[in-house]
């Protein structure tokens, strides 16, 4: 009995091999192999923001193939806005980049709104505050392939490549003054017992005034005059943090789409940290 099974062992080691080698073959056979564009954020990465118009997309690109940069040719940088057609902003040769520590091709990459905006032919104020900005990258090489978004698998999107050859950018609208407006504060405790000390200030033009709730939930209003110079909001802590959440909605002077303008929780952030509204136009 155990010779028996010896040699079924060995007949299905062998079976195994055998398949084994004939699957390893199969894929060393028809495999292939591509390129990436690893992107890296740059310190002068900042919002895009409706107002003002300003704004700065930012990004390190560092060129990978399979003979070590050797095979590049050209990045292509295309980019839309809003949903509509893309258009060709620039084109970044393969001189334009320089061999980093690694022996890789690296370039920055630094587009200001203004100059996106107008490669659409548009001015930055045409395209509506929360729509989105898409910058779409085609890697070129000199053996007549190129890669692009659609080429990017989930495995190289949020690994050490980064390679997801777009990028999208929100074009918000923080305000670089105060907004006139009706405020409305959406209180919730998530216990039901109040903010256990915790509350929020409200300062405008230095007068300050504390909204808090004693239970699961309540509202606040305030205004926002014309002519308001300061406006902040900030938070003081209370000892259950983790249960409170608010949201503040802005409604423009004498009627309008009211829209919420600031949102936060659990644990708000203490004192003015992470209190930037966002308020579009609606008309």
């Amino acid at each position: 009995m155990k010779k028996i099974i010896s040699l079924l062992s060995i007949a299905l080691i062998t079976l195994s091999c055998t398949e084994g080698d004939n699957a390893i073959d199969y894929v060393l056979d028809n495999y292939g192999t591509g390129a990436v564009l690893k992107g890296s954020p740059l310190p002068q990465d900042t919002d895009f923001n409706f107002y003002g118009p300003s704004g700065t997309f930012a990004i390190r690109l560092e060129e990978h193939d399979k003979e070590d940069g050797n095979l590049f040719k050209d990045v292509e940088v295309y980019v839309s806005a809003a949903g509509g057609a893309e258009a060709l902003h620039t084109t970044m040769p393969a001189s334009a980049f320089t061999k980093n520590d690694k022996g890789l091709p690296q370039a920055d990459l630094i587009v200001e709104l203004a100059d996106a905006a107008s490669t659409l032919g548009l001015s930055p104020d045409q395209i509506p505050g929360g729509a989105s900005m898409v910058f779409r990258l085609v890697l070129n090489l000199t053996n007549g392939e190129s890669y692009t978004a659609k080429d990017a698998a989930s495995s190289l999107t949020g690994s050490y490549f980064r390679s997801p050859y777009q990028y999208n950018k929100i074009i918000k609208c923080i305000p670089t003054a105060p907004v006139p407006g009706d405020y409305t504060i959406q209180m919730n405790d998530s216990y039901g017992d109040g903010w256990n000390g915790g509350f929020l200030t409200v300062t405008i033009d230095g007068t300050s005034t504390k909204f808090d709730i004693a239970g699961a939930s309540g509202t606040g209003n305030f205004t926002v005059p014309e002519g308001t110079s300061t406006f902040s909001v900030s938070w003081s802590p209370g000892d259950w943090d983790s249960e409170v959440t608010y949201s503040i909605s802005h409604q423009p002077i004498g009627g309008g789409t009211s829209q919420v303008a600031l949102s936060e929780g659990p644990n708000p952030g203490e004192g003015t940290a992470g209190k930037t509204m966002s308020i579009c136009p609606t008309n």
